[in-house]
């Protein structure tokens, strides 16, 4: 009784030393799948962190090529703005020298007609250095009055109906810059003198 007592006593420990080892071995199983896991992870996480880096430099890239192209941007307002203004100064410029031009031809006219010629052709060269810079001036009579260019400051009456509602007379030249009407003509116009009757 004792023999058998003593081997069902070792059966017994030999059963559980074996579940003990296996349970042993499954637990170094998965410790050891744990650990590549782990190992996968981490790496992971660095090829992770890798890529967060490369996309904060590539943000950062952007953010700088935006900063400049901004400041591009200003600038090349800052350069319109300039231009401009220079453009309009020397529109202003343009406009002081044809109208004084204009005054010393009228008074030449009826002063001095020997210098009319001579006036008439510096206004003629520079009349053509400002057609080529986009500038055309209003200073021809004879044409149907348009109050888009001309401002009438006095009114001529006239028998002939073909002349009414034209410019009889530039008193000061207007002018038009690359479309825009910048200055008007201040002029006289004709009108019939049928039109007056009959307003009447």
């Amino acid at each position: 009784m004792g023999k058998f007592s003593l081997r069902k006593k070792d059966e017994k420990e030999d059963q559980f030393r074996q579940r003990i080892d296996e349970m042993l071995g499954k637990l170094l199983d998965e410790n050891m799948k744990g650990r590549e896991r782990l190992e996968k992870l981490s790496e992971e996480i660095l090829q992770n962190r890798a890529d967060v880096r490369k996309h904060d430099m590539a943000l950062e890239d952007c953010l700088d090529a935006l900063a400049d192209q901004q400041e591009n941007e200003t600038q090349s307002q800052k350069r319109i703005r300039e231009l401009e203004d220079a453009q309009e100064k020397l529109l202003q410029v343009m406009e002081m020298y044809q109208d004084q031009m204009w005054y010393m031809r009228r008074y030449a006219a009826e002063n001095d007609p020997a210098w009319v010629p001579q006036l008439e052709l510096s206004q003629g060269a520079v009349k053509r250095k400002m057609i080529s810079s986009g500038v055309t001036l209003i200073d021809e009579t004879g044409v149907e009055v348009d109050y888009t260019y001309h401002e009438v400051i006095e009114i001529r009456d006239i028998a002939e109906t073909s002349k009414a509602r034209t410019v009889a007379e530039i008193f000061y030249p207007g002018y038009v810059y690359k479309g825009v009407v910048k200055k008007k003509a201040k002029v006289a116009a004709y009108r019939n003198v049928g039109e007056m009757a009959a307003e009447k």
